[in-house]
């Protein structure tokens, strides 16, 4: 771009001043497309904000649809010294009498007693010593090896069917190696074999012992059913129920399993509330950025139309406000507790039709509703697209603009800078004709006095 060093002192102009309004005025394009930029930036976030809003309000309905991670039942044990209970949604409402016999135990063994863990080896070169777990085993060696480097080789063995090993110190000269089967229960007993350097059979060199029997663990319910197995978390003995038994009892414990109706009602309040904070939302968004959009209507008007509208669920509930859920005057939901209480005790499974039947349900609904808004090919993924091609557009029109300003601005100081030289032309002209009249004045006065 051609510039002078010091421009307007030819002219006497302040040229860098008048360059700048000039280019100010050239700008004033630029500046309608910033504005329109920022605006279209400005709906992007407030679709992300509805984005948001969207999604806070599926992971609600996502709870009564189905009632996944809703505790519809609440489970207790009289003595949880004994056993604790929890209860999921396949329980059932009901009282039990539990009696524990026995705990499950894992297997242990141990060996006879060494001088030192680390010095003595066992064995000759070439033993090995066979691990079983049930019908699964695995091999290490042991010929030569100390007792931590047999533990070693147990612990670290890939293939470890399920044993852990361990060193027990007695005093300064007994050591002795433990196994320990991970699970309880006959099932997962273990025993051991040795062989020699060409898998003959050989003596136990390490003289294992059972220090502990595996043991299932046995309870009898309702003073009428034996429940046996191999672990003491039991969950198939009763529908829905888990038991972690912890002590054995010769008195029957209680085990109350019961309708949890304030989960329920947490749950659904929070819904409600998911609800109202949308439609807050969308009404500030339609107030604001999103001014004049009918999306953010439509959105509304799906969504409690689906809440208003029958549901033909198999039960006895099918509207949302059978239930306690109803519209206020200005368009929010409210929560009746009273209401729900009562339908939840007098037909409880109706009450989770409504909210998650497999077609029908309203959350079934809700949340097909907005997964179809959320969706990568969704409305608001369409409309935010529109608005990421708008925004490219005007910075390529921004990016055009800009580059044939500088070439404007480069062509206002070449002008000035051409009227800069021809003034300093001119102005060497005027005082050569100056001093020229001034030339023949003098001669003429000369003249006229002589």
């Amino acid at each position: 771009m051609p510039t002078i060093s010091a421009p307007g002192i030819g002219s006497g102009l302040d040229v860098n001043s008048i360059v700048d309004q000039l280019m100010s005025l050239e700008q004033i394009p630029i500046q309608n497309l910033q504005s329109k930029e920022a605006g279209f930036l400005t709906q992007i976030s407030a679709y992300g904000a509805l984005r948001g809003s969207l999604a806070s309000f599926q992971s609600t309905v996502d709870k009564l649809n189905g009632f996944s991670g809703i505790g519809l039942f609440s489970a207790s044990s009289a003595d949880e010294a004994v056993f604790t209970v929890n209860a999921d949604n396949d329980a059932a409402a009901g009282s039990y009498d539990i009696v524990v016999q026995a705990l499950a135990e894992s297997h242990k063994m141990g060996s006879a007693s060494f001088a030192d863990s680390d010095t003595t080896t066992i064995g000759n070169a070439g033993d090995t010593m066979t691990l079983a777990v049930g019908t699964q085993s695995f091999n290490v060696d042991i010929g030569g090896k100390t007792l931590s480097q047999i533990e070693q080789a147990i612990n670290e063995a890939t293939d470890n069917t399920g044993i852990s090993a361990g060193i027990i110190q007695e005093n300064s000269g007994s050591f002795y190696l433990t196994l320990t089967s991970d699970e309880t229960g006959v099932e997962n007993a273990m025993s051991v074999s040795f062989a020699d350097s060409g898998n003959n059979p050989i003596a136990d060199p390490l003289t294992m012992v059972q220090t502990r029997a595996a043991a299932d663990a046995q309870l009898l319910v309702d003073n009428s059913y034996t429940i046996t197995r191999s672990s003491n978390s039991i969950s198939d003995a009763i529908q829905g129920v888990t038991l972690e038994l912890l002590a054995t009892s010769v008195d029957a414990v209680a085990l109350n399993v019961d309708k949890d109706l304030g989960a329920v009602q947490t749950t659904v309040q929070s819904f409600v509330d998911a609800y109202n904070s949308l439609r807050d939302t969308l009404s500030t968004l339609g107030r604001g950025e999103l001014s004049g959009d009918g999306t953010l209507r439509m959105m509304e008007q799906q969504i409690s139309s689906v809440l208003g509208s029958k549901s033909d669920v198999d039960g006895t509930f099918k509207y949302a406000s059978s239930i306690g859920i109803s519209f206020q005057r200005d368009g929010s939901l409210q929560l009746d507790t009273a209401v729900l209480t009562e339908a939840l005790e007098s037909d409880f499974s109706s009450v989770t039709k409504l909210f998650s039947d497999d077609d029908q349900g309203l959350a079934f609904r809700l949340d097909v509703l907005v997964e179809n808004l959320l969706d990568p090919d969704g409305l608001i993924d369409a409309r935010e697209d529109g608005l990421d091609a708008r925004v490219k557009n005007v910075q390529d029109q921004r990016e055009s603009l800009e580059f044939r300003l500088a070439k404007t601005e480069a062509r206002f100081r070449a002008q000035f800078a051409g009227l800069d030289t021809l003034m300093v032309r001119l102005s060497a002209t005027s005082d050569f004709l100056t001093q020229q009249l001034q030339g023949l004045q003098d001669l003429a006065s000369y003249r006229n006095n002589n």
